[in-house]
């Protein structure tokens, strides 16, 4: 059958890939996120805020990616939480698939495969079967990938996730093609359409039709496969993605130009390639050259076929060039950083043989010294007396006091650092167009204030070692009230014990209420209804009760926060398992959460 390999060649090049497609960060903000995981503990509570920078790294720039995971498995490792320490073994894995890397992602996935699987998770365990599924295929082993997908496959079916049934079946499929198993490869993707149709998925759902009308076609049935890619075509948004619209007017041109249709052939064909030229899609554009030479040799006029024959070959070389050069230049700077390793291996060892010496030398002088001292000290300790004691009190009142102006600084400073983050998220914010971004920036904004009223506490007080909680929460729960301008709408309740809280109790808390007052005041009372929130704050039998209760609308069970996966609950529930709190969520009417907390330090 003629231009059967152009059609090929395009299916390879057109394959949805199972990933998250995420946006690369601006190095101010990621500084930005730094800061914020420096202001944490070094402990679990600083995984969300890591997470969020590997979203954002891995697959636009590996090497700070890895830096991170690596930071991250320390901290899971110290956790021993089986799942947390699998999360920072796949974010490994898919920095080394960016780095082109096959062998060490392979070993990472298995390592995540195997933590998973202790951890007995199974919707990460079915994602690691395909990240490994992944790797197998790309190296042509089409069998053990086959496995591989076919287990995730059923973890997936196992917990229900559609969308992910729909990403495996879609790899499952473009193995099996690869394989020449056209019915199953044809069986597969039509499941796939059918369930990302079902999900509003158009887009993906889209690509993958096309897919499917590649493998018709290849499979003798031009008449279904050009069908397919015509469903293809009306159903993939316009203005989204434009690589992947290019390719299936380039595929659905060819079709139709093999069927026949001559016009409409010619016209998908150069408006895929206009589309392929304005977003840069250099293979999309040697794709269209293909397609063109393949059907006007098809039409008998072999000069036309020729002109776009040489076009075609010439953008494919200039593709093969850039592909070397890149190849080239990625295999210096691993050479380069080889070297660098090697070189800083043998330094490292000549440091640790100085310093072994430096440390001998350094004990001996500190025995002696330490000799001297103890006879020197014996003697003097006859004659001080009471003098020296009252001395020595003399010094340490001043140290005292010398750390305490110290702390203050430290406290101040924080306090002042915070407000600046958060006067550049608010600067940010405005330049945003889209309003749940800028939601989420001023969400961030927000949190940020309510670790900054904290300092700012502590800086203002005369006591260092606690946070006042009743006076901090009227504070916080005002400057909320006032932030979503609900000040003549809702009445706020403030029972708040008066105790003191120590920092890393105080912080946590804060963080915590301000989510759930912020929860309540977006959506309690829709359309400028009045209504009362609670905020209350007692030690109760060894505890610490904290509860946040609003007369609002409340909201369905399904939809309560512990189940939410929002940045802002996320962590809320890291916070809580630090606290070592339970809690639970009561309404409608209205929404009460209620956190009993067993993990607490009181100011001293």
């Amino acid at each position: 059958m003629k231009g059967l390999t152009g059609t090929s060649s395009l299916l390879r090049t057109s394959l949805v890939a199972c990933g998250v497609l995420l946006t690369g960060i601006a190095p101010a903000q990621l500084d930005s996120l730094r800061r914020v995981a420096g202001a944490l503990p070094n402990d679990t509570s600083r995984l969300p805020v890591l997470t969020e920078m590997l979203r954002h790294t891995v697959f636009t720039r590996p090497d700070t990616a890895l830096v991170i995971a690596a930071d991250y498995l320390a901290i899971a490792g110290r956790s021993g939480d089986p799942v947390e320490i699998g999360k920072a073994h796949n974010y490994a894995g898919m920095c080394r698939t960016v780095q082109g890397r096959p062998a060490k992602a392979l070993n990472e996935y298995l390592l995540a495969l195997r933590s998973f699987e202790q951890g007995d998770d199974p919707w990460y365990t079915a994602m690691a079967h395909n990240n490994v599924a992944a790797i197998y295929k790309d190296e042509r082993r089409n069998e053990d990938a086959l496995v591989e997908f076919n287990k995730a496959l059923v973890g997936f079916q196992e917990v229900g996730d559609t969308v992910w049934i729909a990403n495996v079946r879609n790899n499952l499929a473009n193995v099996h093609y690869d394989h020449g198993e056209l019915d199953s490869a044809v069986y597969h993707y039509e499941r796939a359409v059918a369930i990302l149709s079902g999900k509003g998925q158009d887009a993906f759902a889209a690509q993958v039709r096309m897919n499917l009308g590649n493998a018709l076609y290849v499979k003798g049935d031009l008449e279904a496969g050009l069908a397919r890619m015509k469903e293809a075509r009306d159903q993939h948004p316009i203005g989204e993605d434009g690589s992947y619209r290019a390719n299936i007017l380039n595929a659905l041109g060819h079709l139709e130009g093999l069927h026949g249709d001559r016009d409409s052939a010619l016209a998908h064909i150069r408006e895929g390639m206009r589309i392929a030229g304005e977003v840069g899609a250099a293979t999309a554009l040697a794709d269209g050259e293909e397609f063109l030479a393949d059907i006007y040799e098809h039409w008998g006029q072999a000069d036309s076929a020729l002109v776009h024959y040489k076009h075609m070959k010439a953008r494919r070389d200039s593709l093969l060039n850039a592909e070397r050069s890149a190849q080239i230049a990625d295999m210096q700077v691993r050479y380069e950083t080889e070297q660098k390793d090697v070189e800083l291996a043998q330094n490292k060892a000549v440091l640790e043989r100085r310093s072994l010496t430096i440390k001998a030398v350094a004990i001996g002088a500190g025995l002696l010294l330490l000799v001297a001292l103890l006879v020197y000290r014996a003697y003097r300790l006859k004659r001080r007396g009471e003098h020296e004691l009252a001395r020595k009190n003399a010094i340490i009142e001043e140290q005292l006091r010398e750390k305490e102006l110290l702390l203050r600084e430290i406290h101040h400073r924080v306090k002042n650092n915070l407000q600046v983050v958060s006067s550049l998220l608010s600067i940010q914010s405005r330049g945003i167009t889209d309003g749940k971004a800028r939601e989420a920036v001023q969400d961030s904004r927000q949190r940020v204030k309510s670790m900054a009223l904290i300092h700012q506490d502590l800086y203002r007080d005369g006591d260092l070692t606690g946070v006042p909680m009743h006076d901090y929460t009227e504070r916080l729960v005002s400057g909320l009230v006032n932030n979503y301008g609900k000040d003549d709408s809702v009445r706020v309740v403030i029972d708040v014990q008066d105790i003191s809280l120590d920092v890393d109790t105080a912080v946590p808390i804060g963080l915590i209420l301000n989510e759930l007052i912020t929860n309540a005041l977006k959506y309690a009372w829709p359309d400028g209804r009045t209504g009362t929130l609670t905020v209350s704050l007692k030690e109760q039998d060894g505890r610490l009760v904290l509860r946040v209760a609003d007369d609002g609308v409340g909201m369905p069970a399904a939809e309560a926060p512990a189940k939410g996966s929002g940045f802002g609950l996320n962590m809320v529930r890291t916070f809580s398992g630090k606290l070592k709190a339970e809690w639970e969520v009561e309404g409608p009417p209205g929404t009460q959460v209620v956190l009993q907390i067993g993990k607490y330090e009181l100011a001293r």
